[in-house]
């Protein structure tokens, strides 16, 4: 029987072989719903007042956002990128170990301001922070590693949403889309 700290350094040590040959992603799987346009009444990052509506889906909307919400990016990140075919609200892909990690950001996140906000945080202040080798292996070996690192992020969203202004309905969406997709012990 293997000690936890056994465990560790065997997991690190698989991770360090097989990370370095094979592409490594994590997703935001819930989508919301499409809302009518509304234009922005706040669009300074210095402001107290929280941007309001609904941004228009592309690059200027998530380089406002990143500025607006302080959202922090690795120095082993790029910055996020649109890609109009992801069909979820966000995707973070490492694609070798050496490799710098890639956000892209679906027209599903621009639901709201919000939204946009919490599904970047979501994204860049966690996702590009975890170990994605060390999630390959725990998954490989049957211990949850995808899933603990969604629920990670997802707990990020809903206890940064006053950060974000998420409406009491977004949050409950976000804990509602971890219940479903990540639930504990499943």
């Amino acid at each position: 029987m293997l000690t936890q700290n056994h465990s560790r350094i065997l997991l690190t040590f698989l991770c360090l072989i097989t990370g370095f040959f094979s592409g490594f992603g994590l997703l935001a799987a819930a989508s919301q719903s499409r809302t009518s346009g509304v234009s922005v009444r706040a669009i300074s990052s210095d402001s107290d007042e929280l941007l309001e509506g609904r941004p228009v889906a592309g690059q200027e909307a998530i380089d406002l956002a990143m500025a607006y919400y302080k959202i922090s990016k690795p120095s082993d990140a790029n910055h996020p990128l649109f890609d109009s075919e992801l069909k979820d609200r966000g995707l973070t892909v490492k694609s070798s170990w050496f490799g710098k990690t890639q956000v892209y950001i679906g027209p599903s996140a621009f639901a709201n301001w919000a939204m946009l906000g919490s599904t970047l945080a979501h994204e860049v202040e966690v996702h590009c922070r975890q170990n994605f080798p060390l999630i390959f292996i725990k998954d490989r070996l049957g211990l949850d590693g995808t899933s603990d690192a969604e629920r990670e992020a997802y707990r990020y969203e809903i206890t940064n949403a006053s950060r974000f202004g998420l409406s009491g309905r977004d949050a409950g969406l976000i804990a509602a889309t971890v219940e479903y997709y990540y639930p504990r012990g499943k």
